[in-house]
């Protein structure tokens, strides 16, 4: 039998599926098995036979085992259907974002948290940026912005407090459009000493915060409205939003030392 076979046979069930899974927990017998996946103890048996043909599973004093063979199969199964399953959940925020996650540490988009526009709210991304944020000072704000908003300035503001740190970097055509409809704030913002605006070269179009211990990066439709977030305080995540942020930075010039 091949590989495409045996995986075929394994996934042409949901019985055989849940098998493999009861007995990664423990050996049992097939009367146990049929009870416990919801199955006729025939069924049970010829899973358990064709399970055996494969040399995932033994027999033994009565019991079935998996085999370290099964186990591999198991825990390879689990993985790749926790990645289809992710790639599911994830599906609205990659069709715009797909590019940035694709040096992406294995794991990471599964353990974040996703938002997306839906009809009946379109600015549920939105308000779940500004629950994150909240209005009390934070120690630290990096930010990457690829559109001029109102929302987000206020935001920012809400939470810059005498001791906060706080980097943004927006490319040269937010910052043509943030100085024509917000002057004040713009030149306020450059008096503040823990405040830097930064510029990138090229056009940006995602956007990313990362503020005392949590990543959010932020998902653009062509017409850059804002389609999903996808947010986390797990230290992979963050690390791997920092990575984005760093890249970003990189290529980017403080605003005072930006050519014309």
């Amino acid at each position: 039998m091949s590989a495409r076979e045996d995986v075929a046979f394994l996934v042409g069930s949901q019985s055989r599926e849940a098998i493999l899974r009861a007995l990664a927990v423990e050996p049992r017998r097939p009367t146990e098995l049929a009870e416990r996946c919801d199955c006729a103890r025939e069924t049970a048996q010829r899973t358990l036979a064709g399970f055996c043909d494969r040399g995932w599973a033994k027999k033994a004093d009565g019991l079935y085992h998996l085999t370290p063979g099964g186990t591999i199969v198991h825990e390879q199964y689990e993985r790749f259907t926790e990645a289809v399953e992710c790639a599911d959940r994830m599906s609205e925020f990659l069709a715009d974002a797909a590019e940035i996650c694709e040096d992406a540490p294995p794991g990471v988009l599964g353990q974040m948290n996703i938002t997306t526009a839906a009809d009946n709210d379109p600015h549920a991304p939105l308000n779940r940026y500004l629950t994150i944020v909240g209005n009390e000072p934070v120690d630290r704000f990096r930010g990457v912005a690829p559109i001029v908003s109102r929302v987000f300035n206020e935001s920012a503001e809400a939470v810059l407090g005498e001791n906060t740190r706080m980097e943004l970097i927006v490319d040269r055509g937010v910052l043509e459009r943030s100085i024509d409809a917000y002057p004040d704030s713009f030149e306020r913002a450059r008096e503040l000493d823990q405040f830097e605006l930064r510029i990138a070269e090229e056009s940006l179009d995602f956007g990313l915060l990362v503020v005392d211990g949590h990543g959010i990066v932020s998902a653009y439709d062509e017409h850059n409205n804002l389609t999903a977030l996808v947010d986390g305080d797990a230290p992979e995540v963050v690390s791997w939003v920092e990575s984005l942020y760093e890249s970003v930075r990189s290529t980017s010039v403080p605003v005072d030392r930006l050519e014309p």
